[in-house]
């Protein structure tokens, strides 16, 4: 029974990841809360001590999100190894121990209220704690704190390779990121928005081709996409040798003028021939 069920905590909604999940993802935090539930279910039905050999898009496609994943690895709560991805503290979380001594406290708890505890709870379900064991017992993630050059380059990374398998952005296999990607990372939220734009680019029809890492990580590249700069499609240049301009055309008057100089100077050479 114990892999039957997965613990939640009731604060969940309170911690800045979230949030930060929901700006990288688009989506709301009901809808965060909803996928992080089907991946960690996912991961403890499929998982060993919280690692799986399985790609980051393949928790995307799990949750039905592309970008999930690498969102997962920007906020701590996900990360890559050799061979698949681990979840970090499981042991702490997920774990039958994790999970017996979930279901201990809240015998203790019902006990205390005249109440008796014969069945585990509900898939899913948010489980009442002590407070004195409510710390030691909580859900991901560790303290909050901003994702590490390292960890945004692989979050980074990871959504790019989803991409470009999609045929969204061109493929990119340097071992290092573009030069550009130091400085864009230490700008406040632009791996969030830069996680956001990967996700938009299918709808820019302004390129002619694939969007490349290095074009991404120019200076503001990843806002004019997320302002919606290149949704439309690039202007067509004429093709072809420019148009002759428009002759110009004299007034009549000024023709009249001319004609009549010509004569006056026509008159006075043969007079003095």
């Amino acid at each position: 029974m114990a892999g039957s069920w997965i613990k939640l905590r009731h604060d969940i909604f309170d911690a800045p990841e979230m949030r930060r999940l929901a700006r990288a993802t688009g989506l709301d935090q009901d809808q965060v809360l909803g996928k992080l539930a089907r991946f960690w279910s996912w991961a403890d039905r499929h998982g060993v001590n919280g690692r799986l050999d399985v790609e980051l898009d393949d928790v995307d496609d799990q949750v039905g999100k592309v970008g999930f994943a690498a969102a997962l690895v920007s906020v701590g709560w996900l990360s890559t190894q050799e061979g698949g991805i681990v979840i970090p503290h499981w042991e702490r979380h997920f774990s039958d121990s994790a999970k017996a001594r979930a279901l201990g406290a809240l015998r203790v708890e019902k006990h205390r209220n005249g109440d008796s505890v014969t069945h585990p709870p509900d898939p899913v379900t948010v489980t009442p704690l002590p407070d004195k064991t409510r710390g030691r017992l909580d859900n991901p993630p560790p303290p909050p704190r901003e994702a590490s050059q390292d960890e945004a380059a692989a979050a980074l990374r990871a959504a790019w390779t989803s991409a470009a398998a999609a045929g969204h952005v061109q493929p990119y296999k340097a071992k290092q990121l573009p030069r550009a990607f130091d400085a864009r990372a230490a700008e406040d939220g632009w791996l969030d928005d830069a996680i956001r734009a990967i996700g938009h680019l299918p709808r820019c029809r302004f390129f002619d081709t694939p969007v490349t890492l290095i074009q991404f990580c120019g200076d503001g590249f990843v806002g004019r996409v997320l302002a919606g700069q290149y949704d439309a499609k690039k202007p067509v240049r004429a093709v072809g040798p420019p148009a002759e301009p428009p002759k110009r055309q004299l007034p009549a008057d000024f023709t009249a003028a001319v004609q009549a100089t010509r004569a006056a100077v026509e008159a006075k050479r043969r007079e003095a021939v």
